[in-house]
């Protein structure tokens, strides 16, 4: 069985050092850039909308979501691998409470800045397999925010 993506990110993790060439300084503004906005946009909703209550969340336990889902059907929501697993976009949550008490959310926020691309389209480098495309694959910080959308779908159902 061949190797190749495998030797690939292996190749790619040291030579870019790692958790510090992924999660560089541009990720790193990124992801809190995102977080200041978040806490800027509740605030103008609060002053925008004194009548309304609304709360910032860093993160929602899954435990959460199973239990609307388990509302939802008895078959649903009801095997949780991980007791303290959660999901914690990187920006927040934004809810607001409704008429009946119920906090619903109204923002999720998410910052997945990975690879070089910029700076590779800036540079003009080409990259990939064969070195003949500007943008690499898509990647796990794509797919956890997929996920994340997945979830916080699932808890909105009720």
């Amino acid at each position: 069985m061949k190797k190749g993506q495998s030797n690939r990110l292996t190749d790619q993790h040291k030579e870019s050092k790692g958790v510090e060439g992924i999660f560089g300084d541009d990720a790193k503004l990124h992801d809190s850039s995102v977080g200041t906005i978040s806490k800027a946009t509740l605030k103008q909703l609060e002053t925008e909308f004194p009548n309304l209550n609304f709360r910032y969340r860093n993160s929602i336990k899954k435990e959460e979501i199973n239990k609307v889902l388990s509302e939802i059907d008895s078959e649903l929501g009801q095997t949780l691998f991980v007791p303290n697993s959660s999901i914690k976009p990187d920006g927040g949550i934004i809810e607001v409470e409704d008429k009946n008490g119920n906090w619903r959310v109204i923002l999720i926020t998410e910052a997945k800045h990975q690879g070089k691309d910029i700076e590779n389209i800036r540079d003009g480098n080409l990259v990939g397999k064969q070195n003949d495309q500007y943008l690499m694959a898509a990647g796990n910080a794509i797919e956890r925010s997929h996920k994340n959308i997945a979830e916080i779908a699932n808890l909105m159902l009720l």
